[in-house]
């Protein structure tokens, strides 16, 4: 299996001349709203009714067939069945295999088909990156909502500026959901289907931007043992205090309860472990690992237990609350790659210690390998 680290080296390059592509083409044309499109993620297009004044690329017949869906882009690093192995991830009850026409039914409404390979002159008609090699198609319904997003909305992924009519919904929202935690861990990229009055739209999600691990297990361990996993590498890390109970609140349970005893000693069903992080940045925040019995356990973890979980959250809250939010600067991102260093070394601990299963935060299964890869 292909580590969150070579992946992110995989693309590294291809991002960096991305970047450079779509500022050389800043410079050449200022028309503003094309500069937007592209600090989003989507380009400009020349084709009629896109907004764009340069001449449309070429169809081919590819292109032609393809334009119309959702498309899941691929680079030549990743297969259809890496795909399909995420979505199993995240569908359980879903065999992660094509039939024998090439698709995959993901629910009542929606499927999943193979596609197509993409020479240069397809990605060209397209307007999706060069990397792009082959594109999954997604068939499901347009459902919108019946207003556009609200100004102060910001989708980390770029969805209001995508859909500035009306944000997806329903079917539709949980396919594109799908479809973009694939492309994040996979890093790659989405393009959106065609709409009249709407420019070509390709989505690259951050791949950086979901930090936070889950890690379920069936063994309760206390603070102290968790305590001491985390301090293996983060020696600042310290337990949050718990509530004490007031006086009357205690009295008033004697009176209700009998036999209740306000001496006896608390027993947790949750708590929290807190590690600053100012020695990363003024601006990282903390770390909290987060520990109680799961009110929900994801279908991948229900599919193979019964017994309840107990979930080990470690999740990232920045001082500025700005981790989800889009184009981050270079200081944020060497910031935020060091709080994922320490986030995934700490779930790993977790993970093995707990000896459970862990999941990323776009919910798809990572084993303690590949944290410490």
């Amino acid at each position: 299996m292909i580590t969150r680290r070579e992946l992110r080296l995989q693309r590294e390059a291809a991002e960096r001349a991305a970047r450079e592509q779509a500022d050389a083409a800043r410079y050449q044309k200022p028309d503003a709203r094309a500069a937007s499109r592209r600090r989003s993620g989507m380009p400009s297009t020349g084709r009629p009714g896109y907004g764009g004044d340069t001449s449309a690329p070429e169809d081919t017949a590819t292109s032609a067939d393809l334009r119309g869906f959702h498309l899941i882009l691929l680079d030549d690093a990743v297969e259809v069945s890496d795909v399909l192995a995420l979505i199993h991830n995240k569908l359980p009850d879903l065999h992660p295999q094509l039939d024998e026409y090439g698709r995959m039914r993901l629910s009542r409404h929606s499927q999943l088909s193979s596609g197509a390979p993409l020479d240069p002159a397809d990605a060209a008609a397209l307007e999706v990156p060069h990397w792009a090699s082959h594109a999954i198609v997604i068939d499901c319904p347009r459902d919108r909502q019946p207003s556009p997003p609200p100004d102060w909305f910001a989708d980390a992924d770029g969805l209001h500026e995508a859909f500035p009519h009306g944000m997806p919904d329903r079917e539709e929202e949980r396919m594109l959901s799908l479809m973009l935690s694939v492309a994040s861990r996979l890093h790659t990229g989405v393009r959106l289907a065609d709409e009249p009055g709407l420019p070509t739209r390709v989505i690259i999600p951050d791949p950086e931007a979901k930090i936070d691990l889950y890690i379920y297990s069936s063994y309760w361990m206390e603070p102290p043992v968790v305590l001491d996993f985390v301090r293996r590498h983060a020696p600042q890390a310290f337990q949050q205090a718990l509530p004490t109970p007031d006086e009357d609140v205690l009295a008033q349970a004697s009176i209700d309860d009998p036999l209740f005893d306000p001496s006896a000693p608390v027993i947790l069903d949750g708590y929290a472990l807190l590690v600053p992080l100012g020695e990363i940045d003024e601006s990282a925040g903390s770390l909290e690992i987060r520990v109680m019995e799961a009110e929900w356990v994801p279908p991948i973890i229900a599919a193979h237990t019964d017994a309840p979980q107990i979930e080990y959250h470690v999740h990232w809250m920045d001082a500025e609350s700005k981790r989800y939010q889009p184009n981050q600067g270079r200081r944020f991102r060497r910031m935020r790659s060091r709080v994922a260093e320490l986030t995934d070394a700490i779930g790993s601990e977790l993970l093995i210690g707990s000896a459970g299963i862990g999941l990323d935060e776009n919910g798809f299964l990572v084993t303690s390998r590949q944290l410490r890869a």
